[in-house]
């Protein structure tokens, strides 16, 4: 699918909690893949601040930002991507009011890669969170989250899901491991985890205080939430290559797969004129193959034929993941 000529402009928001934005890497990338520059808006809220000599949120930053978020769009547009970053403070009430300021902006298409243990959040401030992103959905903002990186139990003792990847208004994105032929096609893409629920891994599982929404009946298990949502590449062993405090490096996470699958739902919403909020619907709803089924791996719950808690409904496909989204 081919549309570089006219496709509609559509926001993407970046919500960050630390580090800056580092123009030699813009500008390194720029030369290194071809691409277009992204059109970027930086903004600060609650004191938050653009800093970049925090070098390791700015390889997060980056890593949002450049390979995963510019890139995509403008591979697929043939345009600039029109990028929002906010900075707020990493403390509470920083994802709150970052949020909101990206709707405020304009944005119509966020990613969050920031994020904990869904059962450690405070439940006055979690609740604060969940209000926000509510409404961004009914402003017709699409927020997707990364489900973490440390497996079923997200750092913890037992499984946890990750917030705010399991609120029922955001799209979680999970991860896995992508190998490649030399022509670029996909040999074999698998959950990214070595089947041990404490180490490193794409997260994922049932939030047992969120109840099931009316789109996962039928396909998730239970009465609760489950994420993620869908999957893509995060494994570090074939993760993305990216430049971060001037140099180059290989870098994996879920943080890189939630702003990639942004970045495909803003294409999707371009050629379909999409404006609805909440988009998770449309890809549970689906008839067509809009997603590659992961039905190997484990990041402590296996992969399996369906739904699972380890990749979702599995890794986005191509035009038919575009066309679920009309």
């Amino acid at each position: 699918m081919d549309s570089r000529a006219g496709v509609p402009s559509v926001k993407l928001g970046i919500g960050s909690l630390g580090g800056g934005v580092v123009e030699q890497d813009i500008k390194n990338s720029v030369l290194q893949w071809g691409m277009t520059a992204p059109k970027l808006t930086v903004i600060e809220v609650a004191g938050g601040k653009n800093d970049p000599t925090d070098q390791d949120s700015n390889v997060e930053n980056m890593l949002d930002l450049l390979p995963t978020m510019s890139f995509t769009w403008w591979w697929l547009t043939g345009t600039a991507a029109d990028i929002t970053m906010c900075f707020g403070p990493n403390a509470s009430g920083g994802m709150t009011a970052v949020t909101n300021a990206l709707v405020k902006a304009g944005v119509k298409v966020g990613s969050w890669s920031w994020g904990s243990a869904a059962s450690s959040w405070d439940p006055a401030e979690r609740g604060e969170l969940a209000l926000a992103f509510k409404n961004a959905v009914e402003s017709g903002c699409t927020f997707c989250a990364a489900s973490g990186d440390n497996s079923a139990d997200d750092g913890t003792s037992s499984p946890s899901t990750d917030y705010p990847c399991s609120d029922p208004n955001v799209w979680a994105v999970g991860g896995t491991r992508l190998r490649l032929r030399q022509d670029g096609t996909i040999l074999k893409e698998t959950a990214w985890g070595d089947g041990r629920p404490g180490d490193e891994g794409g997260g994922g599982g049932i939030d047992p205080t969120v109840l099931m929404q009316k789109w996962q009946q039928g396909i998730v298990l239970g009465t609760h939430r489950g994420a993620p949502d869908s999957s893509a590449n995060a494994d570090p062993r074939s993760g993305w290559q990216m430049s971060a405090n001037g140099g180059w490096m290989t870098v994996g996470g879920t943080s890189a797969a939630s702003p990639f699958t942004a970045a495909l739902i803003a294409v999707a919403r371009a050629f379909h004129k999409q404006n609805a909020g909440l988009l998770t619907p449309n890809a549970y709803a689906s008839r067509a193959t809009p997603f590659r089924d992961i039905r190997l791996g484990s990041n402590g719950d296996k992969a399996t034929l369906g739904w699972d808690e380890a990749t979702g409904l599995g890794s986005p496909n191509g035009a038919a993941f575009m066309d679920a989204l009309r």
